[in-house]
């Protein structure tokens, strides 16, 4: 079982490389490189739990493992809860101030949810003996968690980019501001100096 679990996570390096691809998100991190701390911390987790697994990787009793699945639960139904909160707080910002679908956004988000609820809402039944069952079944649950949360602080970074683009003030998420004033105001300003 272990050595399937490795290859679990092992399989879930190229799978996460697709799902950013099909998300635009080598596309958009041409343009806004704070995208490349999700994607590259999302492998290196992926990557640093396959290691563990293989290093110091042994099978545990049944209740160690649901009481596991108790601490998955717990962290999904946060990033769930903050990513709805999120999600409906952008809605309502584009709607009043931008006027226009935030769709890299949106797609994000609905990667997210279902990386999210996909891989951790069904029920799987197994047999309380099969221990090493429940062993599998939390590493592919630890991987859509480790997918879910990614995704979503990648959107909240788009999201960002996004409000700040169309805001009064050009500021760039890794540093630095610098005042964009609205077209017209400047000369208004300038002419309510001289006067």
């Amino acid at each position: 079982m272990l050595t399937l679990v490795v290859w679990i996570y092992v399989l879930a390096v190229p799978l996460w490389i697709g799902i950013w691809w099909s998300a635009t998100g080598f596309r958009l991190m041409r343009h806004n490189r704070l995208l490349a701390l999700p994607f590259l911390l999302s492998l290196v987790y992926v990557i640093g739990n396959a290691l563990l697994v293989a290093v110091f990787g042994g099978l545990s009793e049944a209740t160690y493992e649901e009481g596991r699945y108790v601490f998955i639960t717990d962290r999904a139904m946060i990033a769930v809860q903050a990513t709805a909160s999120v999600l409906i707080v952008a809605t309502i910002v584009y709607g009043l101030s931008i006027r226009r679908v935030p769709v890299h956004f949106i797609r994000f988000m609905v990667y997210a949810f279902v990386a999210l609820l996909g891989v951790m809402a069904p029920i799987l039944w197994i047999p309380a003996q099969e221990a090493e069952f429940f062993f599998v079944l939390r590493h592919v649950q630890s991987i859509g968690l480790n997918f879910g949360l990614f995704l979503c602080v990648a959107g909240i970074v788009v999201l960002l980019q996004d409000l700040l683009r169309h805001g009064d003030a050009e500021v760039s998420l890794l540093g630095g501001m610098h005042d964009v004033p609205r077209s017209g105001t400047a000369s208004a300003d300038r002419d309510h100096d001289k006067s």
